[in-house]
């Protein structure tokens, strides 16, 4: 059964909702049973009780599953004669609690035989993440106190400025080391488990730039296209509605969902560097990107984010990928970096495929960067995150030759003088660009391995 539809409800109700729905559930039963508990949870035989209970039974089937907690809240809090009981004296009390037992709801069809972790409850959370119950509501910090708090010991992030390649900056927003360790469990024991789209390949187990880049090598057309703020535009709704799909129950998607996502404290957008002679346009821009931070979000540096964006943006991969396939051309997705190629198309046909990836993306509730959209023919250097791909994935050709003359000299007059930048670990600096070549273009990288061999480090 799909779910009911949530509209907004008066607390007062849901409580009562809510405490209705556990008598309910405290045994199985038939409607006299159910009609029992609720009068007790009550401590009166209310008239519109009886039409309740059939109410249930038409919508869930009798007896009622644990799984159905939150619908069968949501179906009595919706109730009108229920609703209605409030307006009149006395209201609606619940004057006797009944235990309940949450349970997993079962997996959508397509993720049937997943094995993750069985968390019914919000204690089960708990000592699945290793932590005390006073321990998880800090680290979650449901109601956002400590992005209103002006003490650093009470926050769970710290907060850094990077200037962008493309101007502006961006906010990496990185957990403490304890809210980094949950998220890496959450990463590791949850996340990890579920399969994102085949089309997905930034931030990806077995997946890389460089399989990115193997797609659309020897194109004779490639478009890039860019998703604006793509973690801040992931809202904790999004998250929220992903944890629910796995299963769990509504209590534990809401610890899930705040551990995951965060809301920046005012006073960072104060730190924020601003250039002179800021236009008003970009001081609009500026706003905005304040308001999302504002709202729940995916804060870009938690070791969650990543693997949570990809699994949010499923939907917009299946459709871009049907879509793409429909027209006879390739669609990847690296993180936030669209790309296409066109085996024989025209530009002017190229085009109007972006025209139809605009509509898709912002359907999905994504927004497309338009300055940073690209097409580009192999008369150009036609770069897929990073990589070379005009004829087959390879490094440029100037980079290689200046690491070669870099680890040249290295090795002819010492390293000490070739670290013009005065880099903290130019040894390990060096070792990162030959891995990455050899990941490209192994014949090459092998080639570099050999001169980085031959330095005389101890000289340092």
């Amino acid at each position: 059964m799909s779910r009911l539809p949530k509209p907004p409800i008066d607390p007062a109700i849901l409580h009562v909702a809510r405490g209705l729905a556990r008598a309910f559930l405290h045994e199985a039963g038939g409607i006299t049973d159910l009609q029992q508990r609720g009068k007790a949870a009550l401590g009166t035989a209310h008239d519109w009780l009886p039409r309740m209970v059939r109410r249930l039974d038409q919508h869930f089937g009798l007896p009622l599953r644990p799984a159905q907690f939150e619908d069968i809240v949501t179906c009595i809090a919706t109730l009108p004669s229920f609703i209605g009981a409030f307006e009149r004296r006395p209201v609606p009390k619940i004057r006797r609690y009944f235990s309940f037992q949450p349970q997993m709801a079962a997996l959508p069809r397509t993720l049937a035989g997943l094995d993750l972790p069985a968390l019914p409850t919000v204690g089960d959370l708990a000592a699945w993440l290793a932590l005390s119950m006073d321990e998880l509501e800090w680290l979650a910090d449901v109601h956002s106190i400590s992005s209103k708090t002006g003490s650093e010991a009470l926050r769970h992030y710290h907060y850094q400025w990077k200037a962008k390649a493309s101007g502006g900056h961006r906010l990496i927003e990185s957990p403490k080391p304890l809210l980094c360790a949950i998220q890496r469990k959450i990463l590791h024991g949850l996340l990890d488990k579920i399969p994102v789209h085949d089309a997905a390949h930034g931030c990806v187990p077995h997946r890389s730039i460089l399989s990115n880049a193997q797609v659309h090598a020897g194109s004779p057309l490639i478009l890039k296209m860019d998703l604006q703020d793509f973690f801040t535009s992931i809202r904790a709704s999004r998250v929220h509605a992903l944890f629910r799909t796995l299963g769990y129950p509504e209590e534990v998607t809401r610890y899930l969902t705040a551990l995951t996502t965060h809301v920046t404290p005012s006073f960072i957008f104060h730190t924020q560097p601003r250039p002179e002679g800021l236009t008003s346009k970009a001081l609009q821009t500026r706003r905005k990107q304040a308001e999302s931070y504002r709202a729940r979000h995916l804060p870009q540096g938690a070791p969650t984010s990543a693997a949570l964006a990809n699994l949010c943006a499923w939907r917009l991969d299946l459709r871009l990928a049907a879509a793409a396939q429909e027209s006879g051309v390739r669609y990847t997705r690296y993180v936030d970096d669209l790309i296409v190629s066109f085996p024989s198309h025209t530009r002017a046909h190229a085009w109007r495929i972006s025209l139809m990836i605009d509509t898709i993306i912002l359907e999905e509730g994504f927004t497309p960067h338009p300055r940073k959209t690209r097409l580009t023919s192999q008369s150009q250097a036609q770069w897929v995150t990073g990589v070379l791909v005009n004829e087959k994935p390879n490094i440029a050709r100037s980079d290689y030759d200046r690491l070669k003359a870099t680890l040249t000299n290295c090795m002819r007059h010492g390293p000490h003088g070739q670290n013009r930048e005065a880099l903290p670990d130019f040894r390990a600096r060096l070792q990162g660009r030959i891995a990455h070549v050899k990941h490209i273009n192994p014949a090459r990288g092998e080639k570099l391995q050999t001169l980085f061999d031959a330095i005389g480090w101890q000289a340092i």
